[in-house]
């Protein structure tokens, strides 16, 4: 609510249109402040143009299947290529570079990529991105971080237990802090998804994930899920 707010406001100024803005500056800040071992970070209206400039940072092309996705239960990272950053799970550390998840995008933009080392001016410019979008973005990721600290002061509310305890517990899942990622044959998304889907769930649309957990449930909720998780596919 907080970025929409500041979206509105921003809008309300005029800042519309991609033009350079002070929200930039402060959003880039922000990132430098929470990735504290990058030195420099751009900003793109996609991750495929962030993935153009990392490949233009790294001298060959980086493919979206090579970066490291924590929330996937993977080995430890390739040093020599860039990961994901996702909120509520460990910074990847000693990677090429680093592609922030923000907590809230608008059609997938802004898509930041962080650089262990300044580049030059020429390397990897910023695309231009308006105002509000920024604004909302830096809100989001404020937010975030309020969150994060009041997660680790407190335990998850029951129904957020619960659902975890199930997911754990169920077959052919597998759960990385918040993320929940199939462990079945690729063959059988598409009808789990359905079936999810036809069930008020909306999963991520592509195999294998990772969708994300919702922070808080009711028991009707906790019951609906758990039962999802431990019946499909299989249970």
């Amino acid at each position: 609510m907080a970025a929409l707010t500041a979206m509105k406001s921003v809008l309300s100024q005029g800042l519309a249109t991609s033009l350079p803005s002070a929200w930039e500056t402060r959003l880039v800040a922000a990132l430098l402040r929470l990735f504290p071992q990058s030195r420099c970070v751009r900003l793109f209206l996609s991750r495929e143009r962030a993935l153009d400039a990392i490949s233009q940072y790294l001298g060959r092309r980086v493919d979206g299947q090579e970066v490291h996705d924590p929330a996937l239960d993977l080995p430890a990272p390739d040093p020599s290529l860039p990961a994901l950053w996702r909120p509520f799970l460990p910074v990847p550390q000693g990677v090429a570079a680093l592609i922030p998840v923000l907590p809230f995008t608008v059609c997938g933009a802004p898509a930041p990529a962080c650089f262990p080392e300044a580049l030059p001016a020429d390397l990897g410019r910023s695309d231009p991105l308006p105002g509000f979008l920024l604004a909302g973005a830096l809100h989001g990721l404020s937010a975030l971080s309020e969150k994060s600290s009041a997660r680790a002061r407190k335990q998850p509310r029951l129904g957020s237990r619960a659902v975890e305890r199930a997911l754990d517990a169920a077959h052919g899942w597998k759960r990385t802090g918040p993320y929940v990622r199939a462990a079945f044959p690729a063959t059988e998304y598409a009808r789990v998804h359905a079936e999810f889907l036809a069930a008020g769930v909306l999963l991520c649309a592509g195999y294998p994930g990772p969708s994300v957990l919702p922070g808080e449930c009711s028991p009707g909720e906790t019951r609906l899920l758990a039962d999802l998780f431990a019946r499909i596919p299989g249970g």
